[in-house]
């Protein structure tokens, strides 16, 4: 099987192929069949954060019209479902009771300040030391490789704990991002829990690779020679639902589009 790609358009079609005609498994979460590989994962070298092209032309418009909605959304900080449900009426239907949701990956990002030791930080400040401060998790990331060129210490956490509830309809899927600086060149590790391929992958993999180039330009103040190296997506449970196999071949290019 091959995992290494140039471009994220070939490595989503792999996904789609391998799912439907490879499955490891057929189970049932929540009583919706799916087929499903444990722990996928491949690798993209300097990914563009461009909306996927499939086989399907109608798919595709549908394809960039969310993405660039969702890139929006996530840039706004916003967590409001009413908001999301402009774009996609899912989102309402898994909104916690105070109407918001958990997904909010930009909010997840750059609008919790959940890195640090509060503690420390008010011991700092009123020493005169401002050096420990509670960060974003973007933040976190970005200083710890500005300070460490080497360090292995650069994760963005997108589940917590507090998503961990009964009854919660939207636990995040993704786990975290990591990123390494090596020989010149940024690499960006992105583990996640689930990954449904046609209303997941699709729209989760270009915003992974904007994330990516995003660290690039930042990192650059601090090392101008660094250069795009490999994006690699794991996912703990890689699969398709039952209800969207068809559209999956549609994507795939083995059935017929106008049919």
């Amino acid at each position: 099987m091959n995992n290494y790609f140039n471009c994220l358009n070939a490595a989503y079609q792999q996904v789609l192929r391998d799912v439907l005609h490879f499955p490891e498994y057929a189970c049932s979460p929540r009583g919706l069949k799916i087929k499903e590989i444990l722990g996928y994962k491949f690798k993209v070298r300097q990914p563009k954060s461009t909306p996927i092209v499939t086989a399907d032309p109608e798919r595709n418009a549908i394809i960039a019209d969310y993405t660039n909605a969702e890139f929006k959304l996530y840039g706004s900080l916003s967590r409001d479902a009413e908001e999301y449900s402009h774009a996609s009426a899912f989102w309402k239907r898994i909104a916690n009771p105070d109407g918001t949701i958990n997904s909010a990956y930009g909010h997840l990002l750059w609008g919790r300040k959940c890195c640090g030791n509060p503690t420390m930080e008010l011991f700092n400040a009123y020493e005169g030391d401002s050096r420990d401060v509670m960060r974003t998790p973007w933040d976190w990331a970005i200083t710890t490789l500005k300070l460490d060129k080497d360090s292995r210490q650069a994760l963005m956490h997108f589940n917590t704990p507090d998503f961990l509830w009964l009854g919660n309809k939207d636990v995040v899927c993704t786990l975290s991002i990591q990123l390494f600086i090596r020989n010149e060149e940024l690499h960006m590790f992105v583990d996640m829990r689930s990954n449904d391929v046609v209303r997941g992958l699709v729209y989760d993999a270009p915003w992974f690779a904007s994330i990516m180039a995003k660290a690039l330009e930042e990192l650059r103040q601090t090392y101008p020679n660094l250069q795009l190296g490999y994006y690699t997506h794991y996912a703990h449970s890689m699969h398709v639902y039952e209800a969207q196999y068809e559209i999956a071949e549609k994507m795939i290019g083995l059935v017929n589009v106008a049919d």
